[in-house]
């Protein structure tokens, strides 16, 4: 099914829910460090024709007593609430559009600025869901 007949035309307005930063110890002299984002990703319908998804990535650091780093954000997408319930999966769907994945590019981009100034340096994540 053609996303516009789904997704009404809007401007994607991601609101920050909740950022967790935590710095904890300095790193051990040539100490590996290994650091993996995790995302969970929330999609419920909150009236007729919105939607809300929230993600949340988390940065899962090796040595984890390095620091937490955590950034969560939403934006409400307004669907057609006919077209939205016909799709095999309405949830799978929104995971995939256009507005979760310039969501996911703001969270992303925050992640970079939180961490600029860290013993870690600049910590890009990817600009897609990681599971």
């Amino acid at each position: 099914m053609n996303q516009e007949n789904v997704i009404k035309p809007h401007l994607v307005k991601p609101m920050l829910e909740k950022i967790v930063f935590e710095k904890i110890s300095l790193p051990q002299a040539n100490a590996m460090i290994n650091i993996k984002p995790e995302d969970v990703i929330e999609v419920r319908k909150v009236s007729e024709e919105i939607v809300k998804v929230t993600l949340q990535r988390t940065l899962n650091v090796t040595p984890e007593n390095l620091m937490k780093l955590s950034v969560a954000m939403s934006i409400d997408v307004p669907v057609d609430s006919i077209a939205f319930m016909k799709l095999d999966d309405p949830k799978e769907y929104i995971k995939n559009s256009q507005p979760v994945r310039i969501l996911i590019s703001y969270v992303s981009h925050l992640i970079t600025e939180l961490s600029m100034n860290t013993i870690l340096g600049p910590i890009v994540t990817p600009p897609n869901i990681q599971e």
